[in-house]
């Protein structure tokens, strides 16, 4: 092995040699060995945030046949005073740059990517230790390539299974962006035009006054529908789970304001009438096109549903929210008085709506209904990757050799250019924004464009696009910097962690930070 570890070298655990350093030591253990030095080793360094030593040899005990393996724990005592039994890797990923502090096996053992990564997880493992964390992934790409991919926690409180980063996280609105974005696949392949009235692409719609609704009007939230089918979610959760159902339900009732002059935030009724639009425009079935646009060409299958099949149930995280926090998220509380978000909230959009739709969507009925507006179950890693495709115009980017575990259907080849559209960059992005050629199709001084939220700086200024959802899960991108990013949390609040997430990484990057998590 790389010139040679000597004897007795099935006494080595069989892993790959990080460096030249790494063979020669391995050749000094096996010498440590033949004089009955060593029982049952691990050896890991890292070298300007990489791993340059994982080596691990030996047994477990004396008259033991079971092998030391790099993830097995030893008792350390006073060398982490909080962690009594840990591997020599965690604690070398502990030890660099100045140390994750303790708890590290809480971290999901999967490579560090960057130098920014090694220091958020610093940061998350204090956070954690402040109470602030359950369970939590962020993945983030720089330039079409993967920089973060962390996952840390647990799925559920008092459920010992460890988060990953192939977990599924419900995310509520984080699914808006992901249904803006298949109805601008279908504009893209001549389906349909984003100045279309509705109910030329879906006859039944035209009713009630709704003629003159168009679907630019619908992805703006200026339709005019945003108390449509409100309180089903809290008065009858069959109807809610019944997506066909409340297609037709939402094709008769009748607009409260003028089509395109007010925006009041469709929390729920956009994904009906975004599902609407898409299966009739396309005449298949919702789930179709979301593989069709997405799901396949993203090589993401595995990690990003709207309604969930049978067989990930192990993999879903469960929703938590303190008491405290879940007070916050009352659209009555004084903290909204002075935000400018206030004012597109529906009358509809209530405490009583909130507080109900959280236990909801731990059901597993509510899970496995399609709700295009806020049943997402994506992992941040599959949210990151569709925003990165996004901002590059479509192109998706190359594989991620060292994702752990590995994206469901990762290619096999090294393929590049795989392009979901095929109008430029520029003009998609003018798409998704409202602005160039379709600046006529949003009101000037909303916070939604197009389907997506604006992510702008402080002084107004667009950074990019994508969409929070409530308690904090978020994705979006930066259109100048070819930089996207995803967090997923489990114990929801008003998102002041996501915001020091999102803060840290855009600092450690020098990129700019969204208005919306600059406070």
């Amino acid at each position: 092995m790389d010139n040679g570890v000597a004897s007795n070298t099935s006494w080595l655990y069989d892993s790959p040699v990080n460096s030249d350093v790494e063979a020669k030591l391995r050749r000094f253990l096996v010498e440590l060995k033949n004089t009955d030095r060593i029982l049952g080793i691990q050896v890991c360094a890292y070298k300007d945030g990489q791993v340059i030593i994982d080596t691990a040899a030996g047994l477990l005990g004396k008259d033991d046949p079971r092998p030391v393996k790099p993830n097995n724990l030893f008792p350390v005592f006073s060398v982490a005073q909080q962690r009594h039994w840990t591997s020599s890797e965690s604690i070398a990923a502990s030890n660099m740059d100045n140390g994750v502090a303790s708890n590290t096996t809480w971290l999901y053992d999967s490579p560090v990517n960057s130098d920014v990564e090694t220091k958020l997880r610093c940061f998350l493992v204090e956070s954690k230790n402040a109470d602030r964390i359950l369970g939590i992934q962020v993945c983030a790409y720089k330039d079409g390539h993967v920089i973060i991919d962390t996952a840390a926690g647990l799925l559920e409180k008092d459920d010992p299974r460890p988060v990953q980063p192939n977990s599924l996280f419900p995310v509520f609105s984080v699914t808006k962006g992901v249904t803006a974005g298949m109805i601008h696949w279908l504009a893209d392949k001549g389906k349909l035009k984003l100045d279309d009235n509705v109910a030329n692409i879906w006859p039944e719609f035209g009713t009630n006054g709704k003629d003159q609704i168009k679907v630019n009007h619908i992805l703006n939230h200026t339709a005019g529908l945003h108390n449509a089918l409100a309180g089903i979610s809290e008065e009858d959760v069959t109807l809610f789970c019944d997506f066909d159902e409340c297609l037709k339900r939402i094709a008769m009732v009748a607009p409260e304001t003028e089509p395109g002059h007010i925006q009041l935030y469709h929390y729920l009724s956009y994904g009906w009438l975004c599902g609407g639009i898409i299966e009739h425009a396309s005449g298949k079935k919702f789930q179709e096109i979301l593989d069709d646009a997405i799901v396949r060409p993203l090589n993401v299958e595995g990690e990003l549903y709207i309604g969930i099949p049978p067989g990930v149930e192990s993999r879903l995280a469960t929703l938590t929210i303190d008491p405290d926090d879940l007070i916050l998220l009352d659209p009555e509380h004084d903290i909204y008085k002075s935000s400018s978000y206030k004012a597109s909230l529906p009358s509809s959009y209530t405490f009583s709506f909130v507080s109900s739709l959280i236990p909801l969507l731990n059901t597993l009925n509510a899970r496995c209904a399609i709700h295009p507006a806020a049943n997402g179950h994506f992992s941040a890693r599959a949210v990151a990757r569709y925003y990165s495709t996004l901002v590059d115009g479509g192109v998706v980017p190359p594989r991620h050799p060292s994702s752990i575990p590995p994206l469901e259907s990762h290619p096999t080849s090294d393929e590049v250019d795989t392009k979901i559209f095929t109008n430029s960059k520029w003009k998609i992005h003018d798409a998704f924004l409202g602005d160039g050629d379709y600046k006529d199709l949003i009101v000037s001084d909303g916070k939604f464009r197009l389907g997506f939220f604006n992510f702008e700086t402080s002084d107004g200024s667009t950074i990019g696009f994508g969409h929070p959802g409530l308690g904090g899960s978020t994705g979006y991108c930066d259109v100048n910097n070819r930089f996207a990013i995803a967090v997923n949390v489990n114990k929801l609040s008003l998102g002041a962690l996501t915001g020091e997430i999102i803060k840290f990484v855009c600092s450690e990057l020098d990129l700019p930070i969204p208005d919306l998590y600059d406070h």
